[in-house]
């Protein structure tokens, strides 16, 4: 049964005696909550589970910085090929290092055992050599390819050869003679698998992705094309299930995979459901989809791009299924074990991945543990040793590894930095436990975003989970878990409370739109916001501003935006005041207003230059005596409801023409635009002497069209606040 540890009790007392913002509570309960923090020693699985990881153990460490390739013979010696430059190291049971090749190529890229002695390959300029014990190793055959990615021993004694630039497969006899066996379009073919029991040649391909199925006499068809750009390791299970790695670059780029960034944040973890079989793709003996078949497969097209890793799964019947992909993880290495097999699960899918190296163990459904999280860049290698153990192998260091099925002593688990924005008084940490011993949570605090020498030490929760970390922005977690008797101590569903440092809102901006431009809706739309928030007792949750609703146009109306910033995320009131330029005292428009846009008629109000003040609150999410203020005035703007007057308005003959003159006057706004027209005919724009409108005053001279005389001039002005003044005038004859 599970005990939660818990301390609401002391966490409302803190909250009391600090009266500041409401209680917010971080919960830490899926496995990609907890994936974005450190793992040592301790796995999390699919249910959000903090356990004993499987005992690791590093058994040796290279003096270059990678190994890509291993393999074990039947005396128990383990072979890694490592670079740069490429070097073929020997482990004896006493773990000792022994040369057995060293070469100017870059890598040893791959490794097999077949007839008896050690065959590997070197790339770039890709040459196979041949090792047997007591010998030194010999140029065995060297494939007119640039790379050599992988060597699979066949039936008869036959070694088969994937190489890239070009894409091919070589079959070579134990003597060493080469055969051409297929080659491809593909730039690159990147892994290799034989079948005994059906005698068949599985290889996967860089650049379309595509899994090529090839018999002893020759015959290929593509098995499946899948979404991801490389298949870069197969598996078979005795079930007849073939199992592909799949990676999204290709070719050559990936040749030395790159240390991470130092600095760089990977991107989110996002886990593909796996698809069911409506949506699983048919494939029939001829290798293509069956008619009628559903296009599976279709969502996952994107996983050949942007550093994706993927698991497939083809049945023998088949059907092809995702059963895991990453946009974080490339995959590195692949292995089916039965070493951490458990009643329900036969066997697992061991998943190497990078830039960051992790071991995953997939079961069927595609759920995942993340087992190991190394210091390597990239876990590279699985070779079985035994039944209860698997050793790795890394690069970035190059390292070799033994993991156990025995589960670790110890181990300990560090959160991803939780931060508060704003100083904090950490109140307590839950969390719900299978043991009543065995389990140890610690924190720490600071105020830096990364945690550094100025951070508190690591202090243990005290009482029922209270946190004696000091007051801080930033604070992290950390479990220990102590194993006894061979059983892990679970921990699961971890949440820590804390309680902002209230601090004033900010108004970042006021908007003072054009006249005329009005919001019916922005006052009912802040009282409604007002009833539902208080009327569900949310008052001090923040929620998203009402909206403003529509904008119309409509005659006096002046409307006032302002944009808000709260850390505190409180919900805000608002208080809109108003006063004419010169004056000291500010006349209220509204007050306990939820918006952000107000929209008033300044035909109220004398014409003249004015400026608004907005004062913003944070009472309603927190108590009266510690509730803050901030406001903000506005730039001036001018409220000019009168129209311009037309002075002078009179009708010339000017050289046998009749010529119209007129002054134009607004004592607050610039003139705009002037218009006339003949006996309520269509009215015609007229510009001002100097032919700019930009002064409060124009003048104005318009020659009239023949047969104006008798008839009735109008004139019509505008000023920039849209307000217009009329005069007119009959045309002597």
């Amino acid at each position: 049964m599970c005990n939660r540890k818990c301390l609401w009790l002391l966490i409302g007392i803190i909250a009391t005696s600090l009266l500041a913002a409401s209680s917010t509570f971080k919960t830490f309960s899926t496995q990609e909550q907890l994936e974005k923090g450190k793992a040592q020693g301790v796995a999390i699985d699919a249910l959000g589970q903090l356990k004993l990881a499987p005992a690791a153990q590093e058994i040796f460490r290279a003096s270059v910085p990678a190994i890509w390739s291993a393999a074990s013979d039947k005396q128990g010696s383990f072979y890694l090929g490592a670079g740069n430059p490429a070097l073929v190291l020997r482990l004896g049971n006493n773990l000792k290092a022994d040369t057995v090749f060293a070469g100017n190529e870059v890598a040893v890229t791959a490794m097999a055992f077949a007839n008896g002695a050690l065959y590997f390959a070197t790339s770039p300029d890709g040459q196979i050599y041949k090792y047997s014990s007591g010998s030194k190793a010999q140029l065995f055959h060297k494939p007119q390819a640039k790379y050599v990615w992988a060597l699979e021993p066949g039936k008869g004694g036959a070694l088969f050869v994937a190489t890239g630039e070009p894409g091919r497969i070589l079959r070579l006899s134990p003597t060493g003679e080469a055969e051409a066996f297929f080659e491809t379009e593909e730039t690159h073919l990147r892994s290799l698998l034989w079948d005994s029991r059906a005698d068949v040649l599985y290889a996967g391909s860089s650049g379309n992705g595509y899994v090529y199925r090839l018999t002893a006499d020759k015959k290929v068809t593509v098995l499946y094309d899948a979404p991801s750009a490389e298949i870069h390791s197969l598996a078979l299970h005795t079930s007849g299930d073939l199992y592909l790695a799949g990676a999204a670059a290709s070719g050559a780029a990936l040749f030395l995979p790159t240390a991470p960034t130092p600095g760089a944040t990977p991107a989110a973890t996002i886990v593909a459901s796996e698809e069911d079989e409506e949506n699983a793709i048919v494939i029939t003996a001829g290798g293509e989809p069956a008619l009628g078949a559903p296009e599976a497969m279709s969502a996952g097209a994107t996983l050949g791009e942007g550093g994706l890793g993927a698991i497939y799964r083809i049945s023998p019947s088949g059907i092809a299924k995702t059963i895991w992909s990453s946009r974080a993880e490339r995959v590195h290495a692949m292995l089916l074990t039965s070493v951490f097999a458990t009643k329900d699960e036969a066997f697992h899918v061991l998943v190497g991945t990078g830039d960051k190296g992790k071991v995953f163990l997939l079961n069927e459904d595609g759920s995942r543990t993340l087992l190991l999280e190394s210091e390597a860049g990239q876990i590279t290698s699985f070779t079985p040793e035994g039944k209860d153990q698997i050793k790795l192998t890394t690069a970035n260091p190059g390292t070799a590894q033994l993991l156990r099925q025995a589960m670790r002593e110890q181990g300990e688990y560090v959160s991803e930095v939780i931060d508060a924005s704003a100083p904090a008084q950490w109140g307590g940490v839950s969390w719900q436990t299978n043991a009543a011993a065995g389990v140890s949570v610690l924190t720490r605090s600071g105020n830096t975003g990364k945690p550094d020498k100025t951070w508190s030490d690591w202090v243990a929760v005290q009482g029922a989970g209270a946190i004696a970390s000091p007051v801080a922005r930033f604070l992290q977690w950390k479990v220990v878990l102590q194993g006894k008797a061979g059983q892990s101590p679970a921990v699961k569903d971890v949440r820590v409370s804390y309680l902002q440092a209230n601090i004033a809102p900010e108004i970042t901006q006021i908007r003072i739109y054009e006249p005329g431009e009005a919001f019916p809706d922005a006052r009912q739309n802040s009282n409604d916001h007002a009833a539902e928030s208080d009327g569900a007792g949310s008052s001090v949750t923040a929620s998203p501003a009402p909206s403003a609703g529509r904008k119309v146009t409509q005659k006096g109306a002046r409307s006032i935006g302002w944009k808000t910033r709260d850390d505190n995320k409180d919900p805000l009131e608002f208080h809109v005041e108003i006063r004419a330029w010169g004056e000291t005292a500010w006349r209220e428009l509204i007050k306990k207003y939820r918006g952000s846009v107000y929209t008033f008629d300044s035909q109220a109000l004398p014409d003249g230059e004015y400026q608004v003040r907005i004062t913003v609150s944070d009472r309603l999410g927190n108590p009266p005596e510690l509730a803050k203020i901030a406001q903000k005035t506005s730039e001036v703007f001018t409220i000019d409801n009168s129209p311009p007057e037309i002075g002078a308005l009179a009708v010339k003959l000017e050289n046998a023409k009749h010529v119209a003159s007129f002054q134009a006057n607004d004592r607050l706004s610039r003139i705009s635009e002037a218009w006339y027209c003949l006996d309520a005919g269509e009215w015609q724009l007229a510009y001002p002497v100097d032919h700019v409108s930009d002064q409060k005053s124009e003048s104005y001279r318009i020659t009239l069209p023949e047969g104006a005389g008798g008839k009735v001039l109008a004139v019509k002005v505008s000023d920039a606040n849209g307000n217009i003044g009329f005069g007119k005038v009959t045309v002597a004859k």
